[in-house]
């Protein structure tokens, strides 16, 4: 789940670089993660993907520390 997590969001963050991948379909696995999987998600990646916080949640997947937004979390 973690790599179609990874790729989703690399889709959405960077679609130029992603040329193949579709935008839609990429937003829609996210979603269904989320919706499937809530409980297997870890927290801070759960509350990104909820947010739609896509280049927080990449950020944090790979290892770096994303700024707090408004909520602060």
């Amino acid at each position: 789940m973690k790599d179609e997590i990874r790729v989703s969001l690399k889709a959405i963050v960077s679609p130029v670089e992603n040329k193949q991948t579709d935008l839609v379909e990429a937003l829609r696995t996210l979603d269904a993660i989320v919706s499937n999987h809530s409980g297997d998600l870890h927290p801070q990646m759960r509350h990104f993907l909820q947010n739609r916080s896509y280049e927080k949640a990449l950020l944090w997947l790979d290892g770096g520390e994303p700024e707090k937004g408004v909520c602060q979390k």
